[in-house]
């Protein structure tokens, strides 16, 4: 069974960097998910041009998924880093991530009702070096 693949557009340089470790997806998508699954995360999945192929990055496991609201960025150390995004403060990545998901009319401070879906891998190609 071929990994299902998932696309990081928007972070491609940390997945390259095996910098992000962390992703936010909607809380109604990656429902099967569970640790110890694969994915191939990929450059871009949709709106590709006619012809144009899926450009591969990695492949990784899936070492935890938990649903939690989007505010728990703003108390968990290192989030913005382990998404890819360093130089985010939580707060704009709460509001990118708001935007980005269909809630940009929510105000940051009032999004504790906004669940995500938190999915986080470790690099199949760093097991083997430890």
């Amino acid at each position: 069974l071929m990994p299902r693949r998932m696309s990081c557009s928007m972070t491609v340089d940390a997945v390259r960097d095996r910098t992000k470790t962390v992703t936010r997806r909607h809380v109604d998508t990656w429902r099967d998910l569970k640790p110890g699954d694969r994915l191939t995360l990929i450059e871009k999945g949709m709106g590709l041009p006619k012809g144009a192929r899926q450009v591969v990055l990695t492949e990784v496991e899936i070492v935890d998924v938990r649903v939690e609201s989007i505010l728990d960025v703003l108390d968990e150390v290192g989030a913005t880093a382990r998404e890819g995004l360093p130089e985010m403060t939580p707060a704009g990545f709460v509001r990118f991530w708001l935007d980005g998901h269909g809630f940009r009319s929510v105000v940051v401070g009032h999004a504790g009702w906004v669940h995500c879906r938190r999915i986080e891998w470790r690099y199949l190609d760093e097991v083997a070096g430890g």
